[in-house]
């Protein structure tokens, strides 16, 4: 009791051994907390399931399965280092007195409009002939996702660290409340999951998973992790066709 009492999340300097196995071991367990709930929730309200339009990775191989399991421990270092930083930094604040419109409602769509405009970005460019091969390339073996998050941390370390850290910038540029920080980074995670699930799911046509099943058959299109703003920006949108839904 005291070892947790004296437990500092802001500094992993002051870990013990056994602090440092339980964080992940809490990280991972709230990752798969998440994967299960994104793909059984769905079911209860009878969702529609999107029509599969490509071909389906039915065996996850075994640099599948390693890629799977680091990104997941990737999250546990990411969580922390978003922890670290949203308590040093002046722009995030913490009191329950100091929650306002802005730092709340406001400070949440400002957050997911900063990332996914570096996001797209990023995304876009691992799209290049030049680079696409070597990293990208991996995730898209996966033309009709169905795991949820399985399949959305099914990409290379590199891209999975720098998707990740895009939520730190967004952070970073946004000032906003600790709440709502972390609304955003485990909203986002649900998002990016459900993005890779046959789930018909939308949310006021702002989300919509859709969109990103939209760019696992058209590559070249809907770059956005969560909005497409930036891809009706960049003329890179496009609808998914409906006439392909079924009941």
């Amino acid at each position: 009791l005291s070892s947790l009492a004296a437990f500092k999340f802001w500094d992993a300097s002051t870990w013990t051994p056994l602090q440092y196995l339980s964080w992940c071991t809490v990280i991972v367990l709230g990752l798969e907390i998440v994967a299960w709930l994104v793909s059984n929730i769905p079911k209860l309200f009878n969702t529609v399931i999107l029509p599969k339009r490509g071909s389906h990775l039915d065996v996850l191989t075994s640099k599948d399965i390693a890629f799977i399991c680091w990104n997941k421990f990737c999250t546990a270092v990411f969580t922390y280092h978003a922890l670290r930083f949203c308590w040093y930094s002046k722009t995030v604040k913490w009191g329950l007195d100091e929650l306002t419109l802005l730092n709340t409602v406001v400070a949440l769509g400002g957050l997911f409009v900063v990332y996914d405009f570096f996001y797209h970005i990023f995304h876009r460019a691992l799209h290049l002939r030049s680079v696409y091969k070597y990293v990208h390339k991996h995730h898209h073996n996966q033309h009709a996702p169905s795991r949820g998050t399985a399949d959305a941390v099914n990409v290379h370390p590199f891209e999975f660290v720098c998707g990740e850290y895009c939520h730190l910038l967004a952070i970073f540029l946004v000032p906003c409340h600790i709440m709502t920080a972390a609304l955003f980074v485990v909203g986002g995670g649900v998002v990016a999951s459900l993005n890779h699930t046959r789930f018909n799911v939308s949310l006021l046509n702002v989300f919509d998973v859709k969109f990103h099943d939209q760019h696992h058959v058209v590559p070249t299109v809907n770059y956005g992790q969560y909005i497409m703003l930036w891809d009706y920006v960049f003329g890179t949108y496009h609808e998914y066709p409906h006439e392909k839904l079924k009941g």
